[in-house]
């Protein structure tokens, strides 16, 4: 009698170790949220307050993972996969001008750039520099990206132009679905603006 019922004890100590262990293990894979900087397949994997980006929990402040500028925190980029403080571009040009043509011919008396951020796909972009430094001779290009995947729809880094200590420009067709996306700029290389354009049909 007395052996059967410590085996019995021994069974009901076992039974709850290993319903212990399949509750934490439930916990743990399937309703724990990770923290700044853990892993994750969506946002509802991260904690309050964190977001995934790139399959990592971040919270979008300076240092943290990102993919595109929208995973950090208003005011900064997402520059080589973290969220930063934007270099100012200040030290090269005044300021830089986004405007929609018309396909097929340079800005002119015929084809006046119109300021804005809306495009149709029948229309073309064009980025002008204005108030170049004379010391700034480096290349520039702009591209465009899917601001939730981050790829690259569209780039000129095969086409880079030379500022040349002047105001400068470059536009292009725009060989792209409609959507959202980012329009970054980059100058040496270095990204040093970025904003939102939208493509409609």
């Amino acid at each position: 009698m007395e052996k059967s019922r410590g085996s019995v004890v021994v069974w009901v100590i076992v039974i709850i170790i290993v319903l212990l262990l399949v509750g934490f293990a439930g916990w743990f894979f399937f309703i724990k949220k990770s923290g700044e900087g853990g892993r994750c397949k969506n946002t509802n994997k991260c904690q309050t307050g964190l977001r995934c980006a790139d399959y990592t929990c971040s919270s979008g402040k300076t240092g943290s993972i990102c993919k595109t500028y929208n995973d950090c925190q208003s005011g900064l980029y997402c520059k080589s996969s973290q969220c930063a403080q934007p270099p100012s571009y200040t030290q090269y040009f005044d300021k830089i001008n986004i405007s929609k043509i018309k396909t097929g011919s340079p800005p002119g008396p015929n084809n006046v750039p119109v300021e804005t951020t809306e495009f149709k796909t029948t229309d073309g972009i064009e980025v002008d520099l204005a108030g170049v430094k004379s010391t700034a001779n480096g290349t520039f290009y702009f591209a465009l990206t899917d601001p939730v995947t981050g790829e690259v729809a569209m780039s000129g880094e095969n086409n880079k132009q030379q500022l040349e200590g002047r105001d400068r420009g470059m536009g292009t067709d725009l060989p792209v679905s409609p959507g959202k996306y980012d329009l970054n700029f980059f100058y040496n290389d270095e990204l040093v603006y970025t904003t939102q354009i939208t493509i409609s049909q």
